[in-house]
């Protein structure tokens, strides 16, 4: 099972959530971000079945300057609108290939724990 989080707003078209099972739902601020205000983290499941699907629709649905991350073992997927990351915990090469790409669309490096995230997927 795939495990993640989603933060609502960060969704032009909230269909995506029909794929996925929430966990848990959290009203927060981003890491350095508080003129967005309050945001919608969603703490999801995913199955293997609807991984592909689930990439695709993310794609198209996430905003500029966000990201999905889901991750299963120890293996992480970085979901961006015009990229996708897909790295283990032993190649941090992916990662931090994953983070310069964030950085270069807007994403703070404080709102990219992907070492965190591996092993606590719902941060």
């Amino acid at each position: 099972m795939w495990k993640g989080v989603i933060i609502e707003e960060s969704l032009g078209d909230k269909s995506l959530l029909s794929l996925v099972k929430i966990i848990s739902s959290r009203k927060t601020t981003l890491e350095n971000e508080s003129e967005r205000g309050i945001l919608t983290f969603h703490s999801v499941e995913l199955k293997d079945s609807n991984l592909d699907e689930f990439i695709e629709t993310a794609q198209k649905s996430i905003k500029d300057s966000f990201y999905i991350h889901i991750c299963k073992d120890s293996e992480m997927i970085v979901i961006f609108r015009n990229k996708v990351f897909r790295f283990s915990s032993d190649n941090l090469e992916g990662l931090n290939e994953a983070r310069e790409y964030g950085i270069s669309v807007g994403v703070f490096k404080e709102q990219m724990p992907f070492e965190k995230l591996i092993g606590n997927p719902f941060g």
